[in-house]
């Protein structure tokens, strides 16, 4: 009987194999707890190369701290990235880790880097000390370190009761399509639906977009938009098990998809909107690569030019894009989107309106102080502010406020449907829950004016959990964190070598919809909330779930119009991989 996933009560065997490639061709039982590399460490791996070079820039950066900004803030700091690193490359950078709990590990890297790593690498890069602008350091970083504690501890938790977290091909998630390798050209086909939802939400019919309630139709059109970049993952499908080339033609089509990407996230004033999808497609390469799918030297020239590359770009002409969309922000409500885009390329052109808009940033600051990196997207992924800040206003709510308690209960309501809600006669004021974000509501409940509700600050779950409940919140993390994990393994399914075609090299199949959101997975934490894991298990994976396999097989049946027999149904990809 197949089954969605597998327990495994007989211990893991002492020995591993010594030949990783041989032992994938061994059964399955064995083959499957047979993920990892032996015993002894391939320094030739692409792992081993990055986390060896991972702490030769991290002692290099805490070095140029401590000759330029000793003090015992930034000691202390220092101190406990050092120790939160250690942590994370003793427990998950290592093989067995990541291949059989890969995306729970990704989770945890992408917590440990912002709230640590990134932190101290990019405020060297900027010449600041790791602690700039922070009024609670010692807090911040204790309660990071905390933080990482509980979840590593629920991660034990985790591995505990679920030995075989992979998801069976043939189980549920794979007879829905989940695991089925979609075609190249129902990736374009996603692409151009979450463009198109795009363009209905923000540009025909803008109130979509910003409005918290509204139709299940038109939220259901707005919850398409990350599929928009849904063609950036044709290179590597390898990863979701699509061993065809890819075309000839795709490197142009793909750049002038960009293009319009491009255009349209400019039309819309949304950093993010054309930031995020690409990230996603970096963490895919990025995860492949420590997973040994794609091999690739670490230190090669072309490596080497290409991060040159990608830096000059993040750091120039993309930041001033970014900042251009900032300056023209106040006028996206009055005018049309055309005249957005003319308006944001002529600020995008007055580099002294950039620079004076980027020291006015620096320089000007009021209760609630986001100042921590320079660059508007490195901040993105490492800016300690949101936690400073949301323990500054915590400190003055005092621990366990009843306010922020019934905020936060109702925040998690908020996530059922309206008819669910409805029926049971319950009021979780979506629209006052949702119209403003936790960070709003923590600020003005600690006495900042009520023009703050709606400005959409981004809090910080150890300021807004202690201000709800305390040292509590640590506990609700903690056991709130166990089914998250899973949840997002089983976006990887185990398909023995055996049943497979030579040459695909792993036995780890991603699922195209948990590619799409591996920059959510990476930032899941920190979130506003503990109470997020809450909403993320009562809808946003269920609602993931349905959207993917809507769209999936929706396209699957338009490509068939065009390419025939060729396309693989679910039946004959279930018949290939069944043991």
């Amino acid at each position: 009987m197949h089954t969605l996933f597998r327990f495994n009560t007989s211990p893991m065997p002492n020995v591993w194999p010594s030949n990783f490639r041989s032992a994938l061709t061994q059964p399955a039982a064995l083959s499957y707890k047979a993920l990892a590399y032996p015993d002894k460490p391939d320094t030739n791996s692409f792992l081993f190369n990055f986390v060896r070079s991972s702490w030769l820039a991290l002692f290099a950066a805490c070095l140029f701290q401590v000759v330029f900004f000793l003090s015992v803030a930034n000691l202390f700091a220092l101190s406990c990235i050092i120790i939160a690193w250690a942590l994370l490359s003793a427990q998950f950078l290592r093989p067995d880790r990541l291949n059989t709990y890969p995306l729970s590990s990704f989770l945890l890297l992408g917590f440990t880097a912002t709230q640590f790593y990134f932190p101290l690498v990019f405020t060297t890069l900027e010449g600041k000390p790791v602690v700039f602008n922070l009024e609670l350091p010692y807090h911040v970083f204790g309660h990071s370190g905390l933080s990482l504690l509980v979840l590593l501890l629920a991660h034990a938790a985790y591995r505990g009761i679920v030995k075989m977290p992979l998801s069976n091909p043939n189980g549920l998630l794979g007879k829905i399509g989940l695991f089925t390798p979609p075609a190249d050209l129902q990736l374009w086909l996603m692409g151009l639906t979450g463009l198109g939802a795009t363009v209905y939400a923000y540009f025909i019919s803008p109130s979509v977009g910003w409005e918290v309630t509204g139709a299940a139709s038109d939220k259901a059109i707005q919850g398409l938009i990350p599929f928009s970049y849904a063609p950036f993952f044709i290179p590597f499908s390898r990863m979701y098990g699509n061993m065809k080339d890819p075309d000839k033609r795709l490197v142009p089509m793909l750049v002038a998809f960009t293009l319009l990407l491009f255009v349209v996230s400019i039309g819309r004033n949304s950093r993010g909107a054309f930031m995020l999808g690409f990230t996603s497609v970096g963490f895919g390469f990025g995860l492949a690569l420590l997973l040994g799918i794609f091999k690739t030297r670490l230190f090669t020239m072309r490596n080497a030019a290409l991060a040159g590359l990608a830096f000059l770009l993040v750091t120039g002409p993309i930041a001033d894009i970014g900042t251009a969309m900032v300056i023209v922000r106040g006028q996206r409500s009055k005018i049309s989107n055309a005249e957005l885009i003319e308006l944001t390329w002529q600020a995008y052109q007055d580099k002294d309106a950039i620079r004076a808009r980027r020291q006015n940033d620096n320089t000007t600051a009021d209760e609630w102080d986001e100042r921590y990196l320079d660059n508007i997207f490195t901040a993105r992924f490492s800016n300690l502010k949101f936690n400073d800040a949301s323990l500054v206003q915590s400190t003055k709510i005092g621990d366990q406020d009843k306010d922020m308690l019934t905020y936060s209960i109702n925040y998690i309501l908020g996530a059922l449907p309206d008819p669910f809600l409805k029926a049971l006669d319950i009021d979780a004021d979506k629209e006052n829950v949702y119209g403003v974000s936790i960070g709003d509501y923590l600020y003005a409940e600690a006495g900042g004016p009520i023009e703050a509700l709606g400005g959409f600050r981004t809090g910080h779950f150890a300021g807004t959990g202690m201000a709800a409940f305390g040292w509590w919140y640590l506990a609700i993390l903690g056991f709130g964190m166990i089914p998250v994990y899973f949840l997002f393994d089983l976006f990887v399914a185990y398909v023995p070598i055996s049943n497979k075609a030579p040459g695909t090299g792993t036995p780890l199949r991603f699922s195209l919809c948990g590619l799409l959101v591996l920059t959510g997975i990476f930032q899941f934490l920190p979130a506003e909330s503990v109470v997020t894991t809450a909403t993320f298990l009562l809808r946003g994976w269920i609602q993931m779930i349905l959207l993917y396999v809507v769209l999936f097989q929706a396209t699957r049946l338009v490509s068939k119009v065009f390419q025939g027999p060729k396309t693989m149904s679910p039946a004959d990809y279930a018949r290939l991989t069944r043991r």
